[in-house]
């Protein structure tokens, strides 16, 4: 599980990626993503049910990234489709609907079998295609390098968003894959005493920020939402020298946090609590015994209470509120990145030294524990989850907002106040995922993800 964009991320420039190289890095990126659905028992039941209330059943997500090729590579001009037009068009485009009653009428679905069998043929049609693109030193917005990459990016993305959901499958439905890679192994202990290093917040100096490209057509790939720039002049905060832990958490579920209303300020909150929530985040368990375990994409394990908490925007906002604090901005993102590791292109050197790119199969304990690389002022946020950020998604430029013309539906239909941004990485990033700083990851606030809870206070 390595590729081109291992050692760094978001790939390298194009003017020096090679025919070889860019097929290496699909072909990683390809089998990747079939590795960890090779993890899913191959049966009709943990294929085609719906583990949660609002995303379609594995099958679809299988398909998914194989249709999304070929319709992209349709619009460039570099095939006519796999000669499959009705599968190309049905599994192309998902349904992200706010209500779970949507998705009630959706209930068939293609056989695995089937669907692993289009895959196959997929990606020998892109292989082939790969042998014969030009690579430019650049990437227009329609150009076809850029729509191969586009595919690539895309699967990156939908392996991170399909591990939450395979989270959810029963342990009779799934097994860790061949060459998965393990879970850490170096947790403190399981008891809800050991709760991580102590708490303490750092100063931020904030100071001036500048983040974006303006450039229509980059040296390498870029979402439409990362086109523009953002200037700013951050005020000076104090942020938690780690994210928020699971032991953290679970002061704030002991507390009856889930039932105060008040602390859930997030749009479509109240849908969540009501018909989503189980009273505790998704990656835990609650055993007959009352005591939480880990679930893990795999295996459950006690529970890892150094280890930050994964949650949805919902939970992140709500623990904010409970602790006095707001989630950090992606403007104060950028100003601690600057302060620790002075910007985001010495991240990308040391990149190598994080928890990120499915170098483990889990989050690790927080604080720099076994080598963890920390910034400058030991502060431990990059690697292990993505956090979430307390902007909602709007567009990065202040003028007019340029549409994708390969996706044109990738980030405008998402601005608003139903869907927030994430800045760092999780250990699952893989490829442009993983370029911090640089990409702009959203996702509505129900959506269960490997994202945590980094706070900050005015300074």
């Amino acid at each position: 599980m390595q590729g081109y964009a291992a050692d760094r991320p978001g790939g390298k420039q194009l003017r020096d990626l090679s025919g070889e190289q860019l097929a290496r890095y699909f072909a990683d990126t390809w089998d990747t993503y079939e590795t960890l659905f090779r993890g899913v028992r191959e049966s009709t039941e943990a294929y085609c049910v719906r583990v949660h209330p609002l995303r379609l059943p594995l099958v679809f997500y299988l398909a998914h990234t194989a249709s999304f090729y070929i319709q992209k590579l349709k619009l460039a001009g570099l095939v006519g489709g796999s000669g499959e037009a009705e599968f190309d068009e049905r599994m192309e485009r998902g349904v992200s609907p706010e209500d779970p009653d949507e998705l009630a009428g959706l209930t068939e679905w293609p056989s695995p079998e089937t669907v692993w069998a289009y895959r196959k043929r997929v990606r020998d049609i892109v292989l082939k295609v790969i042998e014969e693109v030009p690579l430019p030193a650049t990437a227009a917005p329609r150009s076809p390098i850029r729509a191969l990459l586009m595919g690539i990016e895309h699967e990156n993305v939908h392996l991170h968003t399909s591990l939450p959901l395979i989270r959810l499958l029963p342990p009779r439905l799934k097994e860790a894959p061949e060459g998965w890679p393990a879970v850490v192994d170096e947790r403190a202990g399981a008891s809800g005493e050991e709760k991580g290093p102590e708490e303490r917040f750092v100063q931020c100096s904030g100071g001036p920020v500048r983040f974006g490209d303006e450039r229509r057509e980059a040296d390498r790939f870029r979402w439409d939402n990362e086109c523009g720039r953002r200037e700013a002049e951050v005020a000076p905060f104090r942020v938690r020298s780690h994210p928020v832990t699971n032991g953290q958490f679970l002061e704030f579920v002991q507390d009856g946090g889930y039932e105060e209303s008040r602390l859930w300020t997030t749009h479509g909150a109240r849908l969540f609590l009501e018909r989503m929530s189980e009273g505790h985040p998704n990656a835990w368990l609650r055993a007959p015994s009352g005591a939480y375990r880990y679930r893990g994409i795999f295996d459950d394990i006690d529970m890892p209470w150094d280890w930050p908490v994964e949650v949805s925007r919902h939970e992140a906002v709500a623990y904010a509120n409970w602790a006095g604090a707001a989630l950090i901005s992606e403007e104060q993102f950028h100003a601690l990145v600057n302060q620790e590791f002075g910007g985001v292109g010495r991240v990308a050197d040391r990149i190598g030294e994080f928890n990120v790119g499915l170098r483990f199969g889990s989050p690790r304990r927080v604080g720099g524990g076994d080598g963890a690389a920390l910034g400058r002022s030991g502060v431990d946020f990059i690697g292990n989850v993505a956090l979430w950020l307390e902007d909602d998604f709007t567009a990065l430029g202040k003028g007019p907002f340029h549409v994708d013309p390969l996706y044109p539906d990738f980030s405008e239909p998402w601005f608003g106040k139903e869907t927030g941004m994430l800045a760092g990485a999780s250990y699952a990033a893989r490829g442009h995922m993983a370029d911090i700083g640089v990409m702009r990851d959203f996702m509505q606030n129900h959506m269960d993800q490997l994202a945590g809870i980094l706070l900050a206070r005015p300074a």
